[in-house]
């Protein structure tokens, strides 16, 4: 994750964060399978990953 976007326009605050291809495996290692207590967003940032994985994964079949 070398590149991170901070977007500080008020009302539009964000991060834009580039994640390489390989760091994607270590992330959802680190997020295992989902947990009921998570919050929200950290599952949507995991079924992210995941499709993401899945992408990269079939891209290289």
């Amino acid at each position: 994750m070398d590149r991170i976007y901070t977007n500080r326009i008020p009302g539009s605050e964000r991060i834009h964060i580039e994640i390489a291809r390989h760091e994607i495996a270590d992330l959802l290692d680190d997020l295992p399978d989902e947990n009921p207590e998570w919050f929200d967003a950290t599952k949507k940032l995991r079924a992210i990953l995941a499709q993401a994985n899945n992408t990269f994964t079939e891209a290289t079949r």
